[in-house]
């Protein structure tokens, strides 16, 4: 059972479509796993057509459904020859994504593999237009440590497999952890299996060691 959620003010904004893309990319995961959290923002789109019967129409442009339509064409597209590409965990753990994750980290491994960030961690950076906003899929060995650490703005990390605890709780697969700059905490992965999280955040992370803070800058973090 999932007993972390989205924030409901996070929760209207993407239902206003206010978030950038990587967030959005993270709720519309937890979204795909959690029943409640569905409920709330179809009634807040449901609120939003509501308001949008009373205004005025105005004209569409020449050609602007062909251009739309296209669009949705490739984004929905998810070519089998670049999910082949997958190694063997990779096809087992893309399995058990979120639907809306799935395009996303096919066409990323389609152009670069995981890279391994330390010992028991390897991340995979996503493909999102969302400045200096990240998204990235983080790979955990059982028991990984990620030292401990503070933030310079929002971070949303979504469990997909397996899980970790820290000073805030403990969280598993559909579970949202969502930190702001007052929470210092350490992410402990559980020793009974691997755990993957997709991570979002908003600035590099504030690393409390000075020896993680000086290789900071190869490690992107």
């Amino acid at each position: 059972m999932i007993e972390h959620h989205v924030s409901e003010d996070l929760l209207l904004e993407y239902a206003a479509g206010g978030l950038d893309e990587a967030s959005s990319l993270l709720v519309a995961a937890h979204l795909a796993l959690c029943p409640p959290c569905r409920a709330v923002v179809s009634e807040a789109e449901a609120m939003g057509g509501a308001l949008l019967e009373g205004e005025q129409p105005e004209a569409m442009s020449e050609g602007s459904v062909n251009r739309v339509l296209e669009r949705v064409a490739q984004r929905s597209a998810e070519p089998a020859d670049r999910a082949r590409t997958l190694g063997r965990s990779d096809r087992s753990a893309g399995a058990n994504l979120p639907q809306p994750l799935r395009g996303y980290v096919a066409d990323t491994l389609s152009r670069r593999g995981w890279r391994r960030v330390a010992p028991g961690l390897r991340q995979l950076v996503l493909g999102t237009s969302s400045g200096s906003t990240t998204a990235r899929l983080f790979h955990l060995a059982p028991g990984t440590r990620i030292p401990v650490h503070s933030h310079r703005g929002l971070e949303l990390t979504l469990v997909l497999q397996g899980a970790y605890h820290d000073e805030c709780g403990t969280y598993a697969r559909g579970d949202v952890a969502q930190l702001d700059d007052s929470i210092t905490h350490q992410p402990i992965v559980s020793q009974s299996s691997e755990c993957v999280t997709l991570s979002v955040t908003h600035a590099p992370l504030r690393f409390r060691s000075l020896a993680v803070r000086m290789i900071q800058p190869l490690i992107g973090l």
